[in-house]
């Protein structure tokens, strides 16, 4: 039986739509980092635990800490867990099906002289899940190829736990059959 120990806690999440590219997963991700993303014009109250997402660039990262001046045209700063990978630009801030809740310069500045926990680990498991359509995947250092099917078939709907930090690197995915619209989630814990 595999414990909470085993798997660590969840603290990063990517989702992958890799197309007929070969894709692989953010660093960002997989070493965890906590990031501080300067906000103003605030329209709303952006919380402890919200995703944001970039509207333009799409990037995603979970709130762990927030410091505004206020809630109406305020300023701040927002303290980010690792982030999907996606960079932040000169852009709107939204929390996740949400309306805009400020602005961003785009810029993340890693927390560097500050301790939390951990800090500059590495993942010690990831749960891979295809939501949409089949994905070919590999996760021993090969490149999954679509037009000579080889990999895994990971189907919509199933799930590989990744036990180790060497398959979390090496994992590589591809759409099973060209021009479909493989979503695959990935849900790194620490």
């Amino acid at each position: 039986m595999i414990t909470f120990e085993d798997l660590g806690v969840a603290l990063c999440h990517q989702k992958v739509v890799p197309g007929d590219t070969i894709t692989g997963l953010s660093q960002y991700c997989y070493q965890y980092q906590r990031f501080r993303l300067n906000f103003t014009d605030a329209d709303a109250e952006i919380a402890i635990g919200d995703w944001v997402i970039g509207a333009s660039s799409g990037a995603v990262a979970k709130v762990v800490s927030v410091t505004s001046t206020a809630w109406t045209d305020g300023v701040g700063h927002l303290i980010l867990d690792s982030w999907n990978g996606t960079a932040f630009q000169a852009e709107e801030l939204k929390v996740v099906a949400g309306a805009t809740m400020a602005n961003t310069d785009g810029v993340l500045i890693p927390l560097t002289s500050t301790n939390y926990p951990y800090k500059g680990m590495m993942a010690k498991s990831a749960l891979v899940v295809a939501f949409v359509n089949t994905a070919l995947i590999d996760y021993s250092g090969g490149k999954p190829d679509q037009t000579n099917v080889i990999g895994i078939p990971l189907a919509a709907g199933s799930s590989v736990l990744l036990k180790n930090i060497e398959n979390i690197r090496n994992l590589k995915m591809v759409n099973y059959a060209a021009a479909t619209a493989t979503t695959i989630q990935v849900s790194f814990c620490f």
